[in-house]
């Protein structure tokens, strides 16, 4: 099949499943950029309807973002696009309720130094926070280092896997081809 769609196309075998291959690698960044922005939308509509509804607190934020998969700053810049919205008026529902997502931002840039620890450093240090309230400002500038340190390494270890992943795929996509033109020869 393949090799008479290859001479339809006026191409050898090998071009054409390099083609193939080409554009399924090529999809792929489109379709997961696409599902991330689709997951970012319908988190920004969940917290929409918590506000406009009067049922979302502060707290109940960190499980919406864990839910739908959300990192600290998309969770910001969602809050922030709605707090613009309200301001403007562009959305009826949230012109009353901009001190409520004003609040929600507050709570948030608050947890920020805890919130992209490991669950257990940040419970460590929260109580370290509270049993000490004249050491706060040391702890917050603590947990912010080690949350970027964190963050780094966590960003390095997904770039490493990125190019293992790639590189397997590009071993793979050279033996197939090897393979290919040794059938195909003619």
């Amino acid at each position: 099949m393949i090799e008479n769609l290859a001479m339809f196309l006026g191409l050898n075998s090998s071009t054409l499943i390099g083609v193939l291959i080409g554009v399924v690698f090529g999809i792929i960044p489109i379709v997961k950029d696409t599902a991330e922005s689709n997951w970012r939308k319908r988190f920004r509509e969940q917290v929409k309807k918590g506000i406009i509804n009067e049922q979302l607190k502060p707290e109940d934020m960190q499980h919406l973002y864990e839910r739908w998969e959300q990192d600290r700053k998309s969770v910001l810049q969602s809050l922030r696009t709605m707090l613009s919205e309200a301001i403007s008026g562009e959305d009826d529902n949230l012109k009353d309720k901009a001190d409520d997502i004003r609040d929600l931002i507050a709570k948030h840039e608050e947890r920020e130094p805890f919130s992209e620890l490991p669950e257990n450093i940040s419970l460590q240090l929260n109580g370290l926070k509270n049993e000490n309230p004249d050491m706060e400002k040391p702890i917050t500038q603590l947990a912010a280092s080690l949350n970027e340190l964190y963050s780094s390494n966590k960003a390095e270890l997904a770039k490493q896997k990125k190019f293992s992943f790639f590189g397997f795929i590009i071993g793979i996509l050279g033996i197939l081809i090897t393979i290919a033109s040794l059938f195909y020869q003619k």
